[in-house]
């Protein structure tokens, strides 16, 4: 083609070209993208958007039915228009999304580059899936990668009742902590419940924690190390099932004080004839439990069981051989600051139970035989009482055998016609 033919027809050329832009990029925006550009999705119009990104909940997520709303959280979208930005996200029971529940259209784009949605209430106990789109001067982007998560059944779990100890309450350095099982609705499974015991109501000093698995009715804990010694602390339980994700709220707080260990050559033995030198006694016996019952119609049981290392030999009761005793329980008694101590029932070597009935509430001291403020005792229900077990000491003089002891073992008086819930658990 000669130089100046394609001069002639360049003009034309140019005029045909501009003529198509006008067509394609026109002042009319389309109503319906006809492209998508590249890898970030956008599709052509007047403005370049890109694919929002889901950020929470995490894909699978387990959330339970009580923390509803659930809300949905994108990474905002990258645009090169001008104009507001707006999301629409849709929520359904399939990853096809023929089944959408929720959809929320024209949300607008929040600050931070994220955007959040909060959804209504979705039915409990199913999986939804999610995606979310942006939309910029009539130019939308494809709906997002989709993410999925799990609402729980409709389960609440009440929280726990505390029993024992009481705020108040003075106890020993390795308390057994005691609720009433916490309530519940829906099919929970198998709960657990948390205690935690904490040096500040706050519970930002947590010295022990523990979870141990709901019985029936009440459930207990008990510390596996000895707390501090005449010390204030603060304790509560929570309800978990794990099964399904759910907590419920903790018990209410209660307040108790430990128990300094009572020491043996500052207690004032009232018993007339006993032995004063019963802290030197070799300690050849452990209790292992204390169970009691200060209830008339417990009979005032006492049961203290215990091992011993050595032979405790018996001896005729006042005389008499065919009532063989080895043994007495002992009790201690703080009375105005003071502790007190004396032996009360004897234990019969013919005989293997390490149970005695008498031991009421308001007969202990009446008829304990013992001296000083501890002939008029009755312990207050939660009032600390000490238990030991020695050889023969009531009537020292004619009843000697040898001379040995248990450790002593400190815990709250239960009296059930008083109010204590703590069952009684014969050895």
């Amino acid at each position: 083609m000669s130089t100046g033919l394609f001069r002639r027809l360049l003009p034309a050329a140019a005029t045909a070209c501009a003529a198509a832009i006008v067509i394609a990029c026109g002042s009319g925006t389309p109503t319906q993208p006809s492209s998508v550009s590249g890898a970030s999705g956008a599709v052509a119009g007047t403005a370049s958007v890109t694919t929002p990104q889901p950020l929470q909940p995490a894909d699978a997520a387990q959330i339970q039915d009580a923390n509803q709303p659930v809300t949905l959280v994108i990474k905002n979208a990258a645009v090169t228009g001008s104009g507001a930005t707006t999301y629409t996200f849709e929520v359904a029971t399939d990853s096809a999304f023929s089944q959408v529940v929720q959809t929320k259209a024209d949300v607008a784009e929040g600050s931070g580059g994220q955007t959040s949605v909060a959804l209504a209430t979705l039915n409990a106990n199913a999986t939804y899936y999610w995606h979310a789109q942006a939309k910029q001067s009539g130019t939308s982007s494809p709906f997002g990668k989709a993410r999925s998560f799990k609402v729980g059944p409709d389960i609440t779990l009440g929280a726990p009742v505390p029993l024992d100890p009481l705020t108040g309450a003075q106890t020993t350095a390795r308390p057994t902590f005691t609720i009433q099982d916490a309530a519940r609705t829906g099919p929970a499974g198998a709960i657990t419940y948390q205690f935690d015991i904490a040096t500040d109501s706050g519970f930002s000093s947590i010295v022990s924690t523990g979870t141990v698995a709901e019985s029936p009715g009440q459930t207990t804990f008990t510390p596996p190390v000895d707390l501090g010694a005449n010390q204030t602390y603060y304790w509560r339980a929570t309800a978990i099932d794990r099964s399904n994700s759910i907590s419920g709220n903790p018990s209410a707080t209660q307040s108790f004080t430990t128990s300094q260990v009572i020491d043996l050559s500052k207690v004032i033995v009232s018993y007339t004839d006993a032995p004063s030198d019963i802290a030197s006694w070799k300690q050849t016996a452990t209790i292992e439990a204390v169970e009691q019952d200060g209830s008339a119609a417990a009979n005032g049981i006492m049961c203290i069981s215990f091992s011993l290392s050595d032979y405790w030999p018996s001896v005729g009761f006042f005389g008499d051989d065919s009532v063989p005793v080895y043994a007495n329980q002992w009790y201690f008694a703080n009375i105005g600051g003071q502790w007190y101590g004396g032996p009360g029932e004897y234990l019969r070597s013919d005989r293997s139970s390490v149970c005695k009935t008498g031991q009421g509430t308001n007969s202990i001291g009446p008829d304990g035989g013992w001296t000083g403020p501890m002939r008029s005792w009755a312990p207050k229900v939660g009032e600390l009482v000490g238990y030991m077990i020695s050889t023969p000491a009531r009537n020292y003089s004619g009843m000697h055998t040898i001379n040995e002891r248990s450790n002593i073992v400190i815990q709250p008086w239960r009296d059930t016609s008083q109010g204590s819930t703590l069952r009684l658990r014969k050895p």
